[in-house]
């Protein structure tokens, strides 16, 4: 309970210093939890690709409550990074632990409701932003994949060996504002923490320290150097965003 008041004064601190104009306003809050018909038209049913793709063709998805953007790239031809809608899930690592089957991740079911997102950062190109407003990030759900925890754990297929006792593979986010390069706030998320996973299931990322931003950049990162050895991916569900809205005044 006590660290769950610290995050709550940091956050509330966090909310006041961004915020640029005065006056009365509101601090609403929005979950993107990816539920319903437009969301389940985006489930590839290969379990492998996106329907977000046409061609070569990348295009992109909407949340218009929360007024989140996704992207979908397509690097080179067959192979896509970014976000993904998905509802694969699996404990099953070893029939679902491998690249025919990206969009599984390493949970029971998803966070809440049926559908959640599956992040491929692998050249660091996964990025969520707003269409409209900048906005605050408070937390997300976040889990592993089974593509993911197989390479890493039991390096199944590609993966050269097991990550090492004292080696771990995180998340980053790096926010961004009008439009800028210039990274304004980080955050940090471990996957896999000591050669094993950081938890299991999914659990909550408390973003506080990503102030408000119009996007943010997710790159998957390991101990070492150059490109990471295992698959760039972790799921993602239940984004809660926050904006100040001004008061209507009567």
């Amino acid at each position: 309970m006590k660290n769950f008041k610290i995050l709550f004064v940091v956050f509330a601190l966090a909310v006041v210093s961004c915020a640029s104009n005065g006056g009365n306003y509101d601090v609403k809050r929005y979950i993107c939890n990816f539920e319903g018909a437009y969301w389940d038209s985006l489930v590839d049913s290969s379990v492998n690709g996106d329907n977000l793709l046409g061609g070569t063709i990348a295009r992109e998805w909407h949340d218009e409550k929360s007024d989140i953007v996704g992207k979908i790239l397509e690097p080179y031809s067959g192979w896509w990074e970014g976000m993904a809608i998905s509802h694969y899930c699996s404990k099953d690592y070893v029939n679902n632990g491998v690249p025919t089957t990206q969009l599984y991740a390493y949970v029971d079911s998803a966070y809440s409701g049926k559908n959640f997102l599956i992040c491929n950062s692998f050249f660091g190109q996964a990025e969520l932003c707003f269409k409209s407003k900048t906005s605050f990030i408070e937390s997300m759900m976040v889990a592993n994949t089974t593509y993911s925890y197989a390479e890493t754990i039991h390096h199944q297929t590609f993966a050269t060996r097991e990550l090492g006792e004292d080696e771990s593979i995180w998340v980053e986010a790096k926010g961004y504002v009008n439009g800028s390069d210039e990274v304004q706030a980080t955050a940090k998320f471990y996957l896999y923490k000591n050669g094993k996973p950081a938890f299991e299931g999914w659990k909550k990322w408390y973003m506080t320290s990503m102030c408000q931003v119009d996007r943010i950049l997710f790159e998957i990162k390991w101990d070492g150097e150059g490109v990471c050895e295992y698959p760039a991916y972790c799921a993602i569900d239940d984004i809660v965003v926050v904006r100040h809205e001004p008061v209507e005044e009567e």
